[in-house]
């Protein structure tokens, strides 16, 4: 009889406290029905074009597509051009020279036409063809075959018509300043160089890429975890809304603790659409690196991480990460490719400051022939047209040679002296700048070194912390069931559980951030994401 009484005295009280409640605490108190929403990989999977990847498939991916690795080949294709035109220093040319003539003048001597002709007159045509080559020694040879016809009134010829022809061969050859060290030869070499200082700056950027790849995937990840994070802290929230719309309902919990609960759902309603825009801000972030063209397909597409972030224990010292990064790091090779630079510029500069030797050649035959025999000789030996004249030059019926020195001698060469002057700042400046760039290598390694030990000790912190908020919550409700703890008490434990969780992932990511930044530092990013990187020489071009 007594539990019936009190049965119902709890149902009266019950219904006079919410026939009291005002309007809008009626409103709240309706609102039984919201829902959580569902995870947000099943909510992409569920709405449409998505792609799955794992870390390594997305470096892959974007090695592949990325349009600034794009534009570093570029940058190769270019100095294989410069290669391949300074090496056109060497290509033969041919010449053809083909001229017609004419000339008259007045005759001022009887021996130039004859007294009866008051004009002297020649006319005729030529063709010379030459060949010309430039050797990489240093020196260059001529191959030139002159051909002529000619006629004339004068009285000084054996016939109106000549027809003469020649064949010489002109060889230079430096022998002390311009021997192999040529100027064409120095500049290949400085391309070459230059083709390597290409690729290790391609290296250099490709492991900046991938270092960007992986940051901005644990973002991703974060920014998907954070959401899911929120989106349990709402599921608590709304667990305890309901429960809190029940004791309402029996009459052992005042209305207002309704109004608290459903306003705690709101606000974590909002904390979930602001993660929810943080998705969206990392996911067009990490398709700007995979994406290789404006109107790709992926731009379209969801992206869902598959690789989750693990804390382990680091492998290596930091005196064998220092080691490694100095001997690795490719902008240090650069500065060494730029001191042989320098080095190809003194040695060349050395050999222009020397006296010029050169010695000298030419080999060269001749052929002529008329038409007709002259008046009153018998058995005349060249009579004949070009082919007569042919047969005596490759006859070599009439050679001729001449061999010699040339000797330049510079008095004072202060261009030379500069030169060289230049190159040797050049150096001490580059070492400077080497040993500059070694100190930072060495500090960026360091760094990320020891932010790893820091970082391993804060996701430990955030792991403890947020097992016992986990724990406190667990208490919480249990003190609240008891009727020992409030509402607001338990929303601030669930509050406290969702921060705890986004710090544990938050410090998660931030330690494997650390452990890319090392990676990066040390040069090893590459070698264990198993990309190769390996590109022509510009040495082996054609």
């Amino acid at each position: 009889m007594k539990s019936t009484f009190k049965a119902v005295l709890a149902l009266a009280v019950a219904l006079s406290i919410t026939g009291s409640l005002p309007a809008q605490d009626r409103e709240l108190g309706e609102l039984g029905d919201v829902q959580s929403p569902d995870p947000w990989v099943d909510q992409v999977k569920k709405g449409g074009a998505f792609l799955e990847l794992t870390l390594k498939d997305a470096i892959r991916m974007t090695l592949v597509n990325n349009l600034e690795l794009e534009i570093e080949n570029y940058n190769e294709e270019l100095n294989r051009e410069r290669i391949i035109g300074t090496r056109g220093f060497y290509d033969p040319i041919i010449v053809f020279d083909m001229r017609w003539n004419s000339f008259e003048r007045p005759s001022t001597s009887r021996l130039d036409a004859g007294l009866t002709v008051p004009t002297v007159s020649r006319s005729g045509f030529s063709f010379s063809p030459e060949y010309r080559q430039n050797l990489p020694g240093g020196g260059n040879f001529q191959l030139s075959w002159g051909n002529d016809r000619n006629n004339t009134n004068s009285s000084w010829t054996f016939g109106e018509t000549q027809y003469t022809s020649s064949f010489a061969i002109d060889f230079v050859q430096p022998l002390l300043r311009g021997f192999r060290q040529t100027s064409t030869e120095r500049q290949l070499k400085l391309y070459n160089l230059d083709g390597k200082i290409t690729d290790r700056q391609f290296q250099q950027r490709v492991s900046e890429i991938i270092q960007q790849v992986e940051n901005q995937y644990w973002e991703l990840v974060f920014a998907i975890e954070n959401y899911e994070a929120q989106r349990r802290s709402l599921d608590l929230a709304i667990i305890q809304f309901r429960n809190n719309q029940k004791r309402v309902e029996i009459g052992v919990m005042a209305p207002i603790e309704i109004t608290s609960s459903r306003a705690e759902v709101a606000t974590r309603e909002q904390s979930m659409i602001q993660s929810e825009v943080r998705i969206i801000n990392a996911q067009n972030a990490f398709k700007n690196l995979l994406a290789d063209d404006p109107r790709s397909s992926l731009w379209s597409m969801s992206l869902v991480p598959t690789d989750r972030p693990a804390v382990a224990d680091l492998s290596i010292t930091l005196d064998d990460a220092v080691s490694t990064a100095l001997q690795r790091r490719p902008e240090l090779d650069q500065f060494m490719l730029e001191l042989e630079k320098s080095e190809v510029d003194r040695e060349f500069y050395k050999k222009e400051g020397k006296w010029a030797v050169n010695l000298v050649g030419n080999y060269n035959t001749y052929g002529t022939a008329i038409p007709q025999a002259p008046a009153g000789v018998v058995d005349y030996p060249y009579v004949g047209d070009f082919t007569q004249a042919w047969g005596q030059v490759f006859g070599f019926d009439w050679p001729g040679y001449s061999i010699g020195v040339q000797v330049e001698i510079p008095l004072r060469n202060r261009q030379n002296e500069a030169q060289l002057a230049g190159v040797a700042i050049t150096e001490r400046q580059l070492r400077s700048s080497l040993k500059s760039r070694q100190q930072a290598v060495m500090v960026e390694v360091r760094n990320a070194y020891e932010s790893i030990a820091t970082q391993r000790k804060g996701y430990e912190a955030a792991r403890v912390a947020r097992i016992l908020s986990e724990e406190q919550l667990e208490g919480e409700n249990k003190r609240f069931e008891a009727g020992l703890s409030t509402n607001f008490e338990v929303l601030r434990y669930q509050r406290d559980l969702a921060d705890a969780q986004v710090r544990e992932l938050r410090a998660m990511v931030d330690y494997m951030q650390a452990v890319t930044d090392l990676n990066k530092a040390t040069f090893t990013i590459i070698d264990q994401n198993d990309i190769v990187t390996a590109r022509r020489d510009s040495d082996q071009q054609p």
